[in-house]
């Protein structure tokens, strides 16, 4: 009895001190660290119960923090850490947003204004950082573009007038009477920052009266031919016309599509064929044997055979 006392109570020792062993520093899962107070300890007695939080960054998607020492060993770890997200910017006017990266913690978002819009300062983009706490940094203001008032063009005016013009806004030119604008009517201010495109001048337009050998006015204008004026021309008889029979005053004071010229028709030859009809007219007599009845029965048959033959002859 006393041998058997003394293995049975030196086995008890034996598990009571194993499953009084202490644990080690417990191991980190993905994007997590234990909590502060545990952080510097490097031993942990049996049935000490830890919990672990997850980076900066990153939020608890799942599973439980906590884990325990027994016998030396630590629970499996469960908690899932994930990247936090940032969600999509709140939209501003005339402004353009790139997330090719993402919009989670660590992502960065570019952002550029629309066409004829610019950001303050030299600034022609602008990058802001995901963090823990949202997106870091403010974004920019997209401003529409401006224009200084165009030159005034001679002999000309333009409107509206205003000490500046913002990106699309349109001028319309015009001439004083008895010219003719050569250009555009019509200038935008581009997202450059200058309107577009080139002024227009105001020019006197007329044509000089066309000059076409062999060619008759039909209808149209009278000098002076200015910009527009139309007239219709065409050959006289034994010519033909190369080009258009109808011209206008352009813009550079030449006819449009250009003067034509009356060439002459070639001589022709004419051939005349003559036919002669001839009539030929044949007379046949025919008299019969003389007969052995009496002189009452005598008769003399005569027939006259008229053949006609048309023979014709061409030369």
């Amino acid at each position: 009895m006393g041998v058997t006392s003394f293995l049975l109570v030196s086995c008890l020792g034996l598990a009571v001190t194993a499953q009084a062993q202490d644990c080690s520093k417990p191991a980190s899962g993905p994007n997590m660290t234990l909590k502060d107070q545990y952080i510097l300890l490097e031993s942990f007695s049996d049935g000490t119960r830890v919990s672990f939080k997850c980076n900066v960054g990153y939020t608890p998607a799942g599973g439980s923090p906590y884990i325990t020492c027994t016998a030396g060993s630590w629970s499996r770890l469960t908690l899932i850490c994930e990247r936090k997200s940032c969600g999509p910017l709140e939209e501003k006017p005339y402004t353009l947003y790139d997330y090719s990266e993402g919009i989670e913690f660590g992502d960065k978002v570019v952002i550029t204004c629309a066409e004829g819009y610019v950001m303050p300062g030299a600034e022609q983009k602008k990058e802001l950082l995901c963090g823990d706490q949202g997106w870091m940094g403010r974004q920019p203001v997209c401003e529409a573009v401006t224009c200084d008032p165009p030159p005034s063009i001679v002999d000309g005016s333009y409107n509206p007038i205003s000490e500046h013009y913002s990106y699309r806004d349109v001028v319309h030119y015009s001439c004083q009477s008895n010219l003719v604008l050569n250009g555009s009517q019509s200038r935008a201010c581009s997202e450059d920052g200058t309107f577009q495109p080139a002024a227009p001048k105001c020019v006197n337009v007329e044509c000089k009266e066309p000059v076409i050998p062999n060619g008759e006015w039909v209808d149209g204008s009278r000098p002076p031919h200015k910009y527009q004026s139309s007239m219709t021309y065409r050959c006289k008889e034994g010519y033909k016309m190369e080009g258009s029979p109808n011209l206008m005053c352009g813009i550079n004071s030449q006819w449009l599509p250009g003067i034509p010229q009356c060439k002459k028709l070639p001589t022709t030859t004419t051939t005349t064929t003559t036919t002669t009809t001839t009539t030929t007219t044949t007379t046949t007599t025919i008299t019969p044997p003389k007969g052995d009845g009496s002189s009452t029965k005598s008769w003399i048959i005569a027939v006259v055979l008229v053949s006609t033959t048309i023979m014709w002859i061409h030369y």
